[in-house]
């Protein structure tokens, strides 16, 4: 059985995406929906699960420059979204960015947890804002983010990549270009 840490949650289909997480009643903005959790890897660890075929490198959650969640399958059921109805903001606190209905599904955009990198796959959230391209955070316009930093829905580790970036400073580690050069070298990646 899921456990999530609002009671008002439930799984359930979300027409293409397979299973998504749903509001059962009505929830008020700022409520906590979810903390994520999962076991806490390093680039390298995720790196050798990926190529060792455990893991999808698009699955775990971003929380560091250098630390990712392997999500629980509670956690990793959240699907994305171009214009959500939550944001994560700590290490991996899930709330409400406004008042959800009953039956609309819970999601946060996926862009928002990822530092820049080689990275990317097709969206079709159906927003109306959908950008059709799930990327790291350079592919949030700057409008969208200040709105989340304005909704407090910004990880604590993203708020220092973003002060780089809007400073020009930011530079994509060394580490991080070698770790995608590996995965996109995987037989069958099409990158």
């Amino acid at each position: 059985m899921m456990r999530w840490r609002h009671p008002q949650l439930a799984p359930g289909d979300s027409s293409g995406y397979g299973l998504g997480v749903f509001a059962s009643a009505p929830i008020r903005k700022g409520e906590v929906l979810h903390v994520l959790g999962g076991a806490k890897v390093s680039v390298g660890d995720l790196v050798a699960r990926t190529l060792r075929g455990e893991e999808r490198c698009d699955d775990p959650l971003q929380i560091g420059r250098r630390t990712y969640l392997v999500l629980d399958d509670a956690s990793r059921l959240f699907n994305h979204a171009c214009a959500p109805p939550a944001g994560l903001r700590k290490a991996s606190e899930l709330f409400a960015l406004r008042d959800i209905r009953a039956g609309e599904q819970i999601t946060y955009d996926y862009a928002m947890t990822v530092a820049p990198t080689d990275w990317s796959m097709p969206c079709q959230c159906g927003s109306r804002h959908c950008r059709k391209i799930i990327g790291d955070v350079t592919t949030v316009i700057p409008a969208q983010r200040r709105e989340y930093e304005r909704a407090g829905a910004v990880q604590r580790y993203m708020r220092a990549v973003q002060r780089e970036l809007d400073a020009g400073t930011y530079r994509i580690p060394r580490y991080e270009v070698l770790a995608m050069a590996k995965i996109n070298a995987m037989p069958g990646n099409n990158r």
